[in-house]
């Protein structure tokens, strides 16, 4: 990498640094999670104190994904049925929308990409044994994050990549590499970095797609490939933006490593659905 385009690359993840990404509720939240042992009853005194978060706390608790035959009514009673790792999932989520500068059809597409990626990639990981099944829904709703970092600095240029890529069936990274000198996965990775999101979710960014320094890695490739599968779920339910013709995407490869057949591919297609749908209605 030249000089003149480590210098844009520097100025892109400075600039990103500077935006305000979590409320101050999540923040709290999340410094406290770093301690193993927190307790309940500490997590829920910062929440309670946001009522905006706790009715979204408490809605999810109800939801179908997470939902245990009976309503929950109190936030104690939510915190217990989603668990500390979920919780840190929503507000993750509830707080990304801090990371766009404008909110328009661009923007919308691309939340829409993360927000359905994450939940795609919360029921593959759930359907097909991966331990870190949260884990997966915050890479999946990251993995992408360079893009909003890109459109941000550079709205305009980046409207006409995402068109030339869609048009002309390109890889989305070789018109990046031509356009800017570098990937939003390299955007990604340092980002991340900066915010202080744990070294496997900066590897992750850094190496996604990139199948020769996953191999050493088999966790972070096993996740890779989920949000992989999970992007092309996502295409085929025509939720955010396409990075090809339209056309039924192959899903095949990840299919076949992640030990999926066609008939349990058709019912996490149903059930991918149905929970992007809620995650939507309650952003």
């Amino acid at each position: 990498m030249d000089e003149q385009v480590r210098a844009r690359l520097d100025e892109v993840i400075l600039k990103a640094c500077d935006l305000p990404v979590l409320p101050a509720t999540a923040q709290q939240v999340l410094l406290l999670m770093q301690d193993p042992d927190v307790s309940i009853e500490k997590v829920k005194k910062v929440i309670g104190s946001d009522p905006g978060l706790t009715a979204r706390i408490l809605k999810i608790s109800n939801s179908s994904f997470y939902g245990g035959g009976r309503d929950i009514g109190n936030l104690t009673q939510a915190l217990m049925r989603l668990g500390l790792s979920t919780v840190r999932s929503i507000m993750l989520a509830a707080s990304m929308k801090h990371v766009y500068k404008r909110f328009g059809l661009t923007e919308k597409l691309l939340w829409e990409d993360s927000v359905g990626s994450a939940v795609a990639s919360r029921v593959i990981a759930a359907a097909s044994g991966f331990g870190g099944v949260e884990d997966a829904f915050v890479g999946g709703l990251l993995h992408n994050v360079g893009m909003v970092i890109l459109n941000n600095e550079y709205p305009d240029v980046f409207v006409e990549l995402m068109a030339r890529v869609y048009n002309e069936g390109l890889e989305f990274e070789e018109v990046e590499l031509d356009t800017f000198g570098f990937t939003h996965y390299e955007v990604g990775a340092l980002v991340v970095r900066k915010w202080g999101f744990p070294r496997n979710v900066q590897m992750l960014l850094a190496w996604f797609g990139d199948e020769e320094k996953l191999s050493d890695e088999p966790e972070l490739a096993a996740m890779a490939r989920i949000i992989a599968l999970a992007d092309k779920f996502c295409h085929k339910l025509a939720v955010g933006w396409r990075r090809q013709l339209p056309g039924k995407p192959d899903l095949s490869m990840e299919l076949s490593a992640l030990e999926i057949d066609e008939e349990k591919a058709e019912e996490l297609a149903a059930h991918i659905e149905e929970a992007i749908r809620e995650e939507v209605a309650l952003c």
